[in-house]
């Protein structure tokens, strides 16, 4: 009888971890960063070379993969916010991250410093709607790096989720 119950409750609790399991894994999705190959790689409204131009990038400019492909073509999101479509042969992979540590500037601009202190030199200012990846938050201060790799401190309270 009591290894009967012991059984009862064991599977109960995995029934139960397996629920909770999906939610915890999807919190911890990996989105690619990729880097643009070409001067000029045309971001478009859609996923063809038929749709409008919303704007051209830069040769290295980094840009997060959405995880869709359509007619050769990537959904992106630029660094500053912008999405669209580009060339997927225009990309290369440049690094990862996971989806929750990205955020962007809900202010209209953000001084970066070298150390949690406004009294600390300045490495960076964030202009509205640049996303950053967050690797700490301690209290007010989070740390973050820049999709060029540059990094540093900036106010936590002018971060938003991006995804």
């Amino acid at each position: 009888m009591k290894r009967r119950v012991i059984s009862v409750i064991l599977t109960v609790v995995l029934l139960a971890a397996m629920a909770i399991a999906p939610a915890g894994a999807m919190a911890a999705k990996k989105i690619q960063i990729l880097q643009v190959t070409v001067k000029g790689a045309r971001l478009r409204q859609g996923p063809s070379s038929n749709y409008s131009v919303k704007k051209s990038l830069n040769k290295g400019a980094k840009v997060f993969y959405l995880g869709k492909i359509k007619n050769s073509f990537a959904h992106v999101r630029t660094s500053g916010g912008t999405e669209g479509y580009v060339f997927k042969g225009f990309l290369k992979k440049y690094g990862s991250c996971y989806k929750n540590q990205v955020y962007y500037n809900s202010k209209s601009s953000l001084k970066v410093y070298k150390k949690p202190s406004t009294h600390s030199s300045k490495v960076a200012r964030l202009s509205k709607h640049q996303h950053v990846i967050v690797y700490q938050v301690k209290g007010n201060w989070a740390y973050i790096k820049m999709v060029n790799g540059k990094g540093g401190y900036c106010k936590a309270s002018a971060l938003r989720k991006a995804f």
